[in-house]
C-alpha cells in the first residue's frame, strides 16, 4: 500500500511542474535559429512539464480522496 500523499507532497509536485514550465519558456526564448538540438530539448522540457503536472494533478486527487488530510 502507497503511503498518503502530504499538502507538502504536492507542493514539491507544483514547484517542480513550474520550473519545467519556465525553464521550457526560457529554452524557446533562447531559440535564435531553431536547430534539431535545440528543439529536441524544448520537446523534452515540455513533455516532462506535462508528466509533472499530471503528477501534481494526481497528488491532488489522491489528496482529495483522503479526505485534505
Amino acid at each position: 500500500m502507497a503511503s498518503p500523499i502530504t499538502l507538502d507532497d504536492v507542493r514539491l509536485l507544483v514547484a517542480k511542474a513550474d520550473a519545467l514550465s519556465h525553464a521550457t519558456e526560457e529554452q524557446l526564448d533562447n531559440l535564435l535559429r531553431p536547430d534539431r538540438r535545440g528543439i529536441e530539448r524544448v520537446a523534452h522540457l515540455a513533455t516532462a512539464a506535462a508528466e509533472a503536472t499530471a503528477a501534481a494533478l494526481a497528488a491532488v486527487d489522491q489528496l482529495s480522496a483522503q479526505g485534505g488530510q
